[in-house]
């Protein structure tokens, strides 16, 4: 079983504009409670959360000159037995990051093995979310990855075999992992636009999630960067919902039932109450602090007390930071205790 984590507790989502991967673990380790393995973006093309996530799948191929993703025609059904025989095989080391896409990583985990501080109790991973990467990879053909069930089970299974492998690795390391799976194309989940029904999306959630659990005990959560479904989120066999309570406290705050159901059951929410994008230096903790104790208070009104929402609140920013400049990504990172303290002071509660 995972152990708790403390209220407010302050995270980061992953991926960081920095040219060195020292500089992202030093600001992490003095900021924060939960350090992220650093996506480092502007390394390595394959830092990146989608070429990141195709080491050791067989049946994905990358076109080195445009780095798209795709899943030929040609042997694709040998290419998944191979696949599957290697995963219920039960050692997940082959889908270890490739050396283009473990920068980060590898200094992440050089650093905890150091550092006993750096932590010093849980350490956070992430891998793209099967959703999203269903929605970027094509099928040689007409249609994309999420369209086939076979093919989407099978990456779902891929992603959650990453976590697992990843997550026993920060268990050696005498930390407790905690596993984000990142799925910024849910954020149109709902709309016109998107062709997914909530089973899909949940039966897909929940076979990345079982992966992600196969080989120990570890945090699950799934990030949404914008708008979606929250209620359905909560429904999805996950420990931490993130979400942007910059930009879309209100459409939280329209699942009260749902919230109340996961944070009972032990779920957390991860509030991005640090806005990533749209960032002003007027920002204070006090501002920031503020916003969220405003949209706690709406929750209140709709029947989700403000108390166990603070019991069950972790810090984060609204999403990455690797699109931001240096200097911005700094200062993000060096409010997130700031934030946190404010929040102790207005819910003393939680903690008692």
């Amino acid at each position: 079983m995972a152990p708790q984590l403390p209220p407010f507790a302050t995270l980061a989502i992953g991926s960081f504009p920095f040219d060195d991967p020292s500089r992202a673990l030093d600001l992490m380790g003095a900021n924060l409670d939960i350090p992220a393995a650093p996506q480092m973006v502007r390394l390595d093309p394959y830092e990146d959360m989608l070429l990141g996530a195709t080491s050791g799948i067989p049946f994905l191929a990358v076109d080195p000159d445009t780095r798209a993703i795709s899943v030929p025609a040609a042997g694709r059904e040998e290419a998944l037995a191979s696949f599957y025989e290697k995963f219920y095989a039960g050692d997940l080391s082959f889908l270890a990051r490739g050396p283009r896409s473990s920068l980060g990583f590898d200094a992440f985990g050089e650093r905890a093995r150091r550092d006993a501080k750096f932590g010093p109790f849980f350490l956070k991973t992430q891998v793209v979310g099967p959703l999203t990467f269903g929605q970027s990879v094509r099928v040689e053909g007409a249609f994309f990855l999420v369209d086939d069930p076979t093919l989407q089970e099978a990456a779902a299974a891929a992603l959650g075999g990453k976590i697992a492998h990843e997550a026993s690795l920060i268990r050696d390391w005498g930390r407790s992992p905690v596993a984000f799976l990142d799925e910024p194309g849910l954020s149109g989940y709902g709309s016109a636009f998107s062709t997914l029904s909530a089973e899909r999306v949940l039966g897909t959630l929940r076979a990345a999630t079982a992966a992600a659990r196969s080989l120990g005990p570890l945090l699950v959560g799934v990030h949404v960067c914008g708008n979606t479904d929250w209620g359905l989120l909560a429904q999805a066999d996950v420990d931490v919902v993130n979400c942007d309570a910059w930009g879309y406290m209100e459409s939280v705050s329209l699942y009260p039932k749902e919230l109340r159901a996961f944070l009972e059951r032990g779920g957390y929410l991860a509030w991005g109450v640090i806005p990533s994008q749209g960032f002003e230096e007027s920002l204070t903790p006090a501002i920031l602090a503020g916003r969220l104790k405003a949209g706690f208070e709406l929750l209140g009104r709709r029947g989700l007390e403000p108390e166990l929402l603070a019991q069950r609140a972790l810090v984060a920013s609204s999403c990455g930071l690797g699109s931001l400049s240096a200097p911005v990504a700094q200062k993000i990172l060096e409010l997130s205790p700031r934030v946190q303290e404010e929040l102790l002071n207005l819910y003393p509660s939680a903690v008692g």
